[in-house]
């Protein structure tokens, strides 16, 4: 169900895909208003398609639609752009959770993660998911894509940032 491609993005791109982010207002991290730091503590920047950022979003929409042959969903876009959440520590994290809820979240498909901070940047912060052992890989560029509706969680950094860019597939309600 968890597609893993390492190397997807190259450093560079991982370091332009900040830069779009750090023209961005940042804003606290949560999913809705009174979310408490004890579920996530980061912060995040919103990227939309513009003709500087129009690349990422192509570039994913390739892979996306390879992958989506093993899923078979209903995909009709990006609809939220993309975030590029911070980490740091101490206790950066997020919570177990999954993507998919009510209101605008009941559309989202397919979920993606890409890491934009190298290996030794940060200790700790690994994203793992409640079926597996296995914390995603950490190697900069790294591209994790799952169903909207697998729990996952980003556990506490322990020195240093992580950064991280997470985007939605929508399509169609499940039914």
């Amino acid at each position: 169900l968890i597609a893993y491609l390492p190397s997807f993005f190259s450093a560079e791109e991982c370091r332009k895909i900040c830069a779009l982010a750090d023209v961005e207002k940042q804003h606290i991290g949560n999913i809705c208003r009174g979310l408490s730091a004890d579920i996530r503590k980061s912060e995040v920047s919103y990227v939309f398609p513009t003709e500087h950022s129009r690349w990422v979003f192509d570039k994913l929409e390739h892979i996306l639609l390879d992958l989506n042959s093993d899923y078979k969903f209903d995909l009709n876009g990006f609809h939220e752009g993309f975030q590029v959440a911070e980490y740091t520590a101490p206790g950066g994290h997020y919570s177990w959770h999954n993507d998919i809820g009510t209101g605008q979240f009941s559309t989202r498909k397919l979920s993606m993660s890409v890491q934009l901070s190298d290996v030794g940047d940060y200790e700790g912060g690994e994203l793992q998911f409640a079926d597996s052992t296995q914390p995603a890989p950490k190697e900069i560029g790294s591209l994790i894509v799952f169903p909207s509706f697998l729990t996952h969680r980003v556990k506490p950094v322990t020195t240093g940032t992580r950064k991280s860019m997470v985007s939605w597939v929508s399509g169609p309600a499940f039914k």
